[in-house]
C-alpha cells in the first residue's frame, strides 16, 4: 500500500522476540523559516545517546492521534497540528517486543521547549541535516519519504509552505468527509426540505465537530447547500475563519461520480466536505471498491467523519471518526 512505510529490522539468531506489540505514534515536526526553509525538529535522549523523531507510546484508549500530539509536545514543547499521515515504522525495541509507531508531518503553532530527564536537547535542521544526524535507519527513512513529498509538489525546500502554513505537498493529501448532523424530522416539516434546518441534538454535533478536527489542519471547508450540511459546518468555519464553500456535487439525490470527482481535485490540500448520507454512502462504497483499505466497517451515521487519505493518484486509507 502507498500510505505505508514498513521498515523490518532483522533480529539476532539468539534473540527471541516478544509476542507482545508496542504501539506508538509520532511527528515529523515541521517549521518554515524565513523564505519558506523548511527545517525538522530532531531529539536527543540521553538514556540511549541518540537522535530521533519525538514519539511515544499510546496510553489505554487513545487514538493515534492523540498520542502522537501529546508525546511531540512532551518532547518538543511544541504545539502542533496534523498536516499528513507520513507512515508506519515497524521494528524490534531494545526487549525484542515487536514496536509499530505510526507517524504524522506536524506544523508547530508555537511552543518553548524545556530540557527534561527523557529529551536534554531540541535541534531544528534541514532536511539534508536530520538525514546525517539522526541515528536509526527507520527514521532517516520517514525524512526521505517527507522529502520526496515536497519534490512530488514540485517545490524547493526554499518554497516549502503556503501562505497559512501549511506544507505544500501532494502526497498522502487529507479530505474530512462528514455526514452532516442530525436535522429535524423530515415528515414534520412543512417547507422545501433544502431549507430543514439542524435538531438541537444536531447543533451540539455541530459544536463538537470543532473539538473533534481540532488536531488536523485544515485548509478549505465545503458544504452540500441544504442548510442542514451548512449549520453542519459552520461553528468549524468560524473557528478556523474560513468560508464555507457550497457544491451541488454534494447536493442530496446528486451523481456520486461528481462528489467523487469534487474529493480528487481537493485532496492536494487538508479539506472538509459535508455531505448527505446517499453520497457519502456511495462515495465510501466506490473507494473500498477500487482498493482503499479502511480501520472498520463502512458506517456514516450522522455527525461522523471519515478522514481519507491520498497518495496523490488515488484514495489509499480511511478512518472513521464517530459522531460525538
Amino acid at each position: 500500500m502507498a500510505r505505508r512505510l514498513e521498515i523490518l529490522v532483522a533480529k539476532a539468531p539468539q534473540q527471541m522476540a516478544s509476542a507482545v506489540t508496542v504501539r506508538a505514534a509520532g511527528g515529523v515536526v515541521v517549521r518554515a523559516q524565513a523564505g519558506g526553509l523548511p527545517q525538522i525538529a530532531l531529539v536527543h535522549r540521553p538514556a540511549y545517546d541518540d537522535w530521533s523523531l519525538p514519539k511515544g507510546k499510546l496510553q489505554a484508549g487513545e487514538s493515534e492521534e492523540h498520542t502522537a500530539l501529546r508525546e511531540v509536545e512532551e518532547e518538543t514543547g511544541m504545539r502542533c497540528r496534523l498536516e499528513r499521515s507520513l507512515g508506519t515504522t515497524q521494528y524490534l525495541d531494545r526487549r525484542g517486543r515487536s514496536k509499530v509507531v505510526h507517524y504524522w508531518v506536524m506544523r508547530a503553532l508555537g511552543g518553548q521547549f524545556a530540557p527534561t530527564k527523557e529529551v536534554d536537547e531540541l535541534s531544528w535542521v534541514s532536511v539534508d541535516r536530520a538525514l546525517r544526524l539522526l541515528t536509526y535507519d527507520h527514521d532517516r527513512d520517514l525524512v526521505r519519504n517527507f522529502s520526496k513529498g515536497l519534490r512530488a509538489a514540485g517545490e524547493h525546500e526554499s518554497t516549502g509552505a503556503n501562505a497559512d502554513g501549511s506544507l505544500r505537498t501532494r502526497t498522502n493529501g487529507l479530505i474530512y468527509l462528514v455526514r452532516h448532523a442530525k436535522a429535524g424530522n423530515r415528515s414534520a416539516w412543512d417547507a422545501a426540505d433544502e431549507e430543514r434546518p439542524l435538531s438541537k441534538s444536531g447543533r451540539k454535533q455541530a459544536r463538537a465537530l470543532v473539538e473533534r478536527l481540532a488536531a488536523f489542519s485544515i485548509g478549505r471547508i465545503i458544504s452540500s447547500p441544504h442548510v442542514r450540511c451548512r449549520e453542519t459546518v459552520e461553528p468549524l468555519a468560524q473557528h478556523r475563519g474560513l468560508a464555507v464553500e457550497t457544491s451541488e456535487c454534494l447536493s442530496e439525490g446528486s451523481d456520486s461520480d461528481d462528489a467523487l470527482e469534487l474529493l480528487s481535485a481537493c485532496a492536494g490540500k487538508p479539506t472538509v466536505l459535508c455531505s448527505h448520507g446517499d453520497i457519502v454512502g456511495d462515495v465510501l462504497t466506490a473507494l473500498a471498491a477500487e482498493g482503499m483499505a479502511a480501520d472498520s466497517q463502512l458506517r456514516w451515521e450522522k455527525g461522523s467523519i471519515w478522514a481519507l487519505e491520498s497518495d496523490g493518484r488515488s484514495f489509499v486509507y480511511g478512518r472513521y471518526l464517530p459522531p460525538p
